[in-house]
């Protein structure tokens, strides 16, 4: 009489022991969870405090639109950060009494101090700047006038993707632009190439569940290249021609904050979504025309 609750006991241990390994899964599962979803607030803490070393102003170089009397030149276009690599001890090479102990003048000049921190020679963008005209402002068409951007270059970063407009979503109680992907979005209602308006363009970072491309994900390099004395240049092909522009300033703002605004000014204005894994805030980067191309 005594065995069945004796089996009865042994049953109840038996599943008890068999239901331990699936609390313990369950248990670390959440401590997992509570781990990751800490690391990422720190991440995301961390990288949003070093956003102010995105931010960056200056006033275009060079001559103003109107102004220039003959056509831009590279040696227009390319700051005395500049060099040419030719003419650094002549093109056989260099001889011993081309050879220097220091290579500063193989350097940007604030690299000096700490050259091991300089970047890489500043891309060679000859092929970008060559035949470009200046265009007077009085030249410039009003907004909707011109064809839409087709194409954009950025030599610096090297950007080299195709330009699409961007159609407007119906969404339940709310309209918003489609996202770009794999392209740069252009805003349809902005200005386009040569017109005398504020043209905005966006592209993504990154998109690790999306796959709509990166084809942005260099854009943060641009005001540490501003920073180096590197002039960053945008060309953007249409029908009419190719038009090129000059970076001068770059800011951050949180994503409500961010206002397609138009300055009156013919320049265009990139942005991205920043930083990485977070998306909180946006990268603006703007450029004023500074010459234009006439097709082939």
């Amino acid at each position: 009489m005594d065995c069945q609750p004796r089996n009865l006991q042994g049953i109840m241990v038996s599943k008890k022991d068999k239901g331990r390994p699936l609390a313990w899964l369950v248990a670390l599962s959440g401590a997992l969870v509570v781990f990751l979803s800490g690391a990422y607030l720190v991440y995301g803490k961390v990288a949003t405090q070093n956003l102010d070393g995105l931010v960056y102003s200056q006033q275009p170089s060079g001559q103003s639109l109107g102004e220039a009397l003959g056509p831009t030149t590279l040696e227009d276009l390319q700051g005395p950060a500049s060099f040419n690599l030719a003419e650094v001890g002549g093109l056989a090479g260099p001889t011993p009494s081309t050879l220097g102990l220091y290579p500063g003048p193989l350097m940007p000049f604030n690299s000096w101090v700490e050259p091991w921190l300089a970047s890489a020679p500043p891309t060679d963008d000859s092929e970008f700047v060559r035949g470009f005209l200046p265009a007077p402002k009085e030249l410039l068409s009003g907004v909707g006038m011109l064809p839409a951007a087709t194409r954009i270059w950025i030599p610096s970063i090297e950007v080299d993707a195709t330009v699409k407009g961007l159609a407007i979503r119906e969404l339940e109680n709310s309209r918003e632009y489609e996202t770009p992907d794999q392209v740069v979005g252009h805003i349809p209602t902005t200005g386009n190439p040569g017109e005398a308006g504020r043209g905005w363009y966006f592209g993504h970072l990154e998109t690790p569940l999306r796959n709509e491309g990166s084809v942005f994900r260099d854009l943060p390099r641009i005001p540490g290249l501003l920073r180096q004395g590197e002039r960053v240049l945008i060309v953007l092909e249409s029908s009419t021609g190719n038009y090129l522009y000059e970076v001068y300033a770059t800011n951050v703002v949180y994503k409500t904050e961010l206002r397609v605004t138009d300055s009156g000014e013919s320049e265009i204005t990139l942005v991205t979504c920043i930083p990485a894994l977070v998306y909180d805030y946006r990268l603006v980067v703007t450029a004023r025309l500074v010459g234009v191309r006439p097709p082939v």
